[in-house]
């Protein structure tokens, strides 16, 4: 044997499509130059990333091309992870993924689609600054076609990364900002003294000290979180219902708002005013009054109304979040991988507020305790009535055992689809509709397929109801599953289209939730995925 070679990097295994824990990270990173490891490169090519509809360099820096990424390793080899000479304390990406895998996620893509936000980019040219060339950037983008691969930008890249449960955003609050502020680290001063004696010993060498960023992370005016942030999000859900991408969610971040001077925030974090004007945005862009015949749980919702996002908030202080901008890091990458750890631990239709998280140490701004204390009784909902945060928001806190998560809920302005782990659990159904919809593709469609399906989705539900995911004392109660003539018309028959009904009522919920599966001869057609509530 002539040498040793070590291979650190891991084979990029094919995942389960039935995972609930992978994510997708689109924003802005530096990339170092490296080349990417030989197993990351088999999987693209494997998957038609390299030629092709999808072709995309595989070269540095990676631009507009989802890299698997299983280890924040894997990820600082390919990208900068902030704190280096050319850092502006603008890394919300690489602290986003750091974060991710320190709570326990697994597996994500990352998506770069440029740099970092420099100075030059806060400088408006010709009336245009660089942060909405950025922030563009990220989008699905107007031509964005199901069927034309090459029109997959951004977000877009969904549409061929089906094993995907959570996207994120996290330059999203800094790209929204109409006063961002980025600088170069300043070094810490050396403490000198007089020489003393000390005990000779050979010299070692002390790692470079690592830059502060003092300058404020972003905050939003009104107008910003009006004309940039909520647009932005509604952009990204009105693309998952136009292409019927149904199993996601989108975690963000709430940004901070901007009613107080930054320098002022900083010395001043627990302000109660800021917490009054986070209602502001939620009463403007978090609608209630839900229209009737309404589709509960699509994702085009009116304003942010919609179980399809999962908002969360304050920001964190981490032991990574010293490369940012006022060491604040936002919380939707620690989120992501609560919710990821959670599905590999306990299962995605848990609640994920039991799940301990690691390496955050503070937070800002510190909230009331009225925002943090959920009501006795359930909120009215469709009057805008002040309500608390913990209802609204994925809230971070501290309590007597810690600081924890505090609350698992979406955007949507109601009990049936409040609780984060809903509609999850609704995902969890629906990718196996989707599984079982490929096996029967070429079936013929007639009473023996139907009993089939019936048998499968029921054995489904019935593990679902083993592991405490839905309400009752037997099996009866706890879901239904039809597939016969009484579910399909003589149309549907005609085109080849079968489809399920699974009704159950989710664990310590009240409401029934009624799931269609329409099967096509395609396979599962996710666009004909409704979901419906009511009292039961």
């Amino acid at each position: 044997m002539s040498r040793i070679v070590f291979d650190n990097a891991r084979p990029v295994v094919e995942t389960d499509p039935a995972r609930n824990d992978i994510a997708l990270f689109v924003g802005l990173a530096r990339a170092t130059g490296t080349a990417l490891p030989a197993a990351v490169l088999a999987w693209l090519q494997a998957h038609g990333w390299t030629d092709g509809p999808l072709a995309r360099s595989t070269d540095p820096p990676f631009t507009d091309i989802p890299i698997p990424v299983e280890s924040y390793g894997t990820f600082t080899s390919l990208f900068d992870p902030g704190g280096s000479p050319s850092s502006y304390g603008t890394d919300y990406l690489a602290a986003a993924v750091r974060s991710f895998f320190a709570q326990g996620g697994r597996r994500c893509y990352v998506v770069r689609m440029g740099d970092p936000v420099t100075p030059a980019d806060i400088v408006l040219q010709a009336g245009t600054s660089g942060l909405q060339n950025k922030l563009t950037s990220l989008m699905p983008g107007d031509l964005y076609a199901a069927d034309d691969r090459r029109s997959w930008h951004g977000v877009g890249h969904l549409g061929g990364l089906p094993e995907v449960s959570f996207v994120a955003i996290p330059d999203l609050p800094l790209l929204s900002a109409s006063q961002a502020t980025v600088a170069v680290g300043t070094v810490p001063a050396v403490i000198t003294g007089p020489a003393q004696f000390v005990v000779c010993a050979p010299e070692s060498p002390e790692p470079p000290p690592t830059p502060l960023y003092s300058l404020p992370a972003p905050r939003l005016t009104p107008d910003d979180y009006a004309q940039r942030w909520a647009p932005s999000l509604q952009t990204i859900l009105q693309y998952l219902s136009t292409n019927g991408i149904r199993n996601i969610q989108l975690v963000a971040a709430f940004p901070m708002p901007q009613d107080l001077d930054p320098a002022a925030a900083i010395e001043n974090p627990s302000s109660t005013a800021l917490a009054q004007d986070i209602h502001d945005v939620i009463t403007s862009q978090m609608v209630e009054n839900i229209p009737a015949g309404y589709d509960n749980d699509v994702p085009a919702g009116p304003g942010l109304s919609t179980a399809f996002l999962q908002l969360t908030y304050p920001w964190l202080k981490t032991t990574g979040s010293g490369v940012l901008n006022e060491s604040l890091e936002p919380p939707d990458g620690a989120l992501v991988g609560l919710l990821a750890r959670n599905a590999l631990t306990r299962g995605a239709f848990m609640d994920a507020v039991k799940v301990v998280p690691a390496e955050i140490f503070d937070l800002s701004p510190t909230l009331p305790a009225q925002e943090l204390t959920v009501p006795v009784t359930a909120p009215v909902w469709g009057d805008n009535s002040w309500k608390p945060l913990i209802t609204r928001l994925s809230l971070f806190g501290f309590t007597s055992a810690g600081l924890r998560l505090l609350s698992d809920v979406t955007a949507y302005p109601g009990e049936a689809y409040r609780p984060a782990r809903v509609h999850r659990l609704v995902s969890v159904i629906c990718r196996a509709a989707q599984q079982l919809g490929e096996r029967i593709v070429f079936a013929n469609n007639g009473p023996a397929l139907w009993r089939k399906v019936e048998l499968t989705l029921g054995q489904l539900m019935t593990q679902l109801w083993q592991l405490n995911a839905l309400d009752g004392d037997t099996v009866q109660d706890a879901f239904s599953v039809r597939c016969d003539e009484s579910t399909m018309t003589q149309n549907d028959l005609d085109n080849g289209r079968m489809i399920a009904q699974v009704t159950f009522t989710a664990a310590s919920t009240i409401d029934l939730i009624e799931v269609t599966l329409a099967l096509e001869t395609s396979g599962a057609s996710a666009q004909g995925i409704a979901v419906m509530a009511g009292a039961s």
